[in-house]
């Protein structure tokens, strides 16, 4: 019968899972928490995307950016899917109110995995403009356009 893991798992054990798992990267850890930059090939076919996963503590969720080559250019000025911050290169993963990622979980076993089923769907949508990875939609910045004229003049 198993055992349902209910404590975090710690910085030491993260590193040590991802120099295990991940070791072409490189894994630090230091006083702002653990850092792990390395490869990602998505397929045989795809180019190599160099990424870094930072990860404060167990109280906090993993970021996960591409820093080469500049995803914005690769889109060639199109607004990518599930991306958290589009300049930095943030991915979205996960959806942090779905709780489907928490410290209990290996980031060499989910974050990383995932960040490489993420670029290939990226690739693809490269290809044919069509997102095929699923997940939710990112609500656009509320503008002032999007505000019907009785509500503006109502604010009059």
């Amino acid at each position: 019968m198993g055992h349902l893991r209910t404590k975090s798992l710690s910085l030491p054990h993260q590193l040590a899972t991802l120099r295990a798992n991940w070791p072409e990267g490189e894994t630090r850890l230091t006083q702002h928490g653990l850092t792990w930059t390395g490869p990602l090939v998505p397929s045989v076919f795809s180019r190599t995307y160099v990424t870094r996963v930072s990860y404060q503590s167990p109280q906090h969720l993993p970021i996960t950016q591409v820093l080469s080559p500049c995803l914005d250019e690769l889109a060639g000025g199109r607004k990518i899917p599930h991306m958290y911050a589009q300049k930095k290169g943030e991915l979205c993963l996960f959806t942090p109110k779905f709780y489907e990622w928490t410290g209990q979980m290996r980031i060499s076993h989910s974050i990383l995995p995932w960040a490489e089923l993420w670029l290939y769907y990226f690739e693809d949508w490269l290809a044919t403009g069509e997102w095929q990875g699923g997940g939710t939609d990112h609500p656009a910045p509320r503008s002032i356009s999007t505000y019907s004229a009785p509500f503006l003049r109502s604010l009059r």
